[in-house]
């Protein structure tokens, strides 16, 4: 009896350990595509947070190569299919439910990551290569597409992806390492809950076709928007105060001004951070409600031009807006802006006044075009 149970114990821990993958190598072209190709499925056998962040890792990259093949194929069919503005809308709607899920599974993969001070594994995204578009082919601009911008602080020249492999080689570099840590998991966690939070508030509409008009047809998924997007702003602010603790210096993704070995496409400073703290903590209060848009009817600057008008004396409510929103069949439409104020304006007060968001953006707008501070939100989230 005992040595059957021994026999069983030890095929039992000779499965287990088959069914972990090997080490993942994300560092070099073939050790990345072995290494995703090995990956289950399901997270739900993944063994510890090494093989998460891999799986996080790998499922993302097959996301975007899946993105960019089907809207190549997409632009392809509407130049031979013709197909309706209703087929159109519908597959647009199967795609964006399809990268939400996606999200979804990869954020709660995330969230389970606790790696404390350790770091985790070694990556090099500029080996990420791979058919991009489905062709069959790897040009130049998809071997390059994951790699990272090299370091500076010069204006930014945003360009479409290109086969100019000299200005790659140049502006690129293709063996930037980044050892992960626990900083890097919260960066990667804020975009996730960003993403989902914008296309989960996107499908709680329908596309009216004949109008040109959003319809309100989903409106708890406006609530759930709201959650994501409030848990992405908690988490950019955990990232800040993670990466200003660290005290190491190697292989470092965003840094903090003590730490030098780092390929973070730009340099940050402690000002740089103290605006960070400053620009969270007001789109915190505004997206909890406590500070309100200036969206007053007739009134100037970025918001009152593009956002909800309100009446004089009035500002937008962006947390009742989304956690009390407007009835299902509500119309959202330049014709139709003012259908939202009955519930989501609010009267500018002392416990609720009116943000400066308005005037930070409508100033980084005025300032080298504004990219600049694009740039920096873009990167740092």
């Amino acid at each position: 009896m005992k040595k059957k149970i021994l026999a069983a114990s030890l095929l039992a821990a000779t499965t287990a350990f088959a069914a972990v993958p090997p080490t993942p190598d994300l560092t070099t072209p073939a050790g990345f595509q072995r290494s995703c190709a090995e990956m289950p499925v399901s997270a739900d056998s993944l063994p510890n947070d090494d093989a998460r962040l891999a799986w996080v890792i790998c499922r993302d990259v097959d996301q975007v190569r899946d993105l960019i093949t089907w809207g190549t194929r997409g632009m392809a069919t509407l130049d031979k299919a013709h197909p309706s503005k209703e087929q159109v809308v519908a597959e647009v709607t199967r795609k964006v439910d399809e990268l939400r899920e996606q999200l979804r599974r990869s954020r709660l993969q995330l969230q389970r990551v606790q790696l404390g001070q350790r770091t985790s594994l070694l990556i090099a995204p500029g080996q990420w290569q791979l058919d991009l578009n489905g062709n069959g082919e790897q040009e130049a601009w998809e071997t390059w597409f994951f790699a990272l911008p090299r370091p500076h602080d010069g204006p930014p020249e945003p360009r479409l992806p290109d086969n100019d492999e000299d200005r790659y080689r140049r502006e690129f570099d293709a063996n930037a390492l980044i050892r992960l840590d626990q900083s890097d998991v919260l960066w990667a966690l804020s975009y996730h809950q960003f993403l989902e939070g914008l296309l989960t508030a996107l499908r709680a509409f329908d596309f009216d076709t004949d109008h040109g008009e959003l319809v309100l047809r989903r409106p708890a998924l406006l609530r759930s928007a709201h959650g994501l997007i409030a848990a992405g702003l908690a988490t950019s602010e955990q990232l800040r105060s993670s990466v200003l603790a660290e005290t190491d210096d190697e292989h470092e993704w965003v840094a903090n001004p003590r730490q030098k070995s780092s390929v973070f496409p730009i340099p940050t400073t402690a000002a740089d951070f103290e605006t960070w703290r400053a620009l969270l903590q007001e789109l915190d209060a505004v997206w909890q409600g406590r500070h309100l848009l200036p969206t007053t009817r007739g009134g100037r600057g970025l918001l009152a031009s593009t956002a909800p008008l309100c009446p004089a004396g009035q500002g937008l409510d962006v947390a009742r807006l989304f956690k009390s929103p407007p009835p299902a069949g509500t119309r959202v439409g330049f014709e139709r802006m003012p259908a939202l104020n009955n519930q989501s304006c609010r009267t500018v007060d002392a416990a609720h006044p009116l943000s400066n968001l308005a005037t930070r953006l409508d100033r980084a707008a005025s300032e080298a075009g504004g990219m600049a501070a694009l740039r920096y939100l873009y990167w740092v989230n």
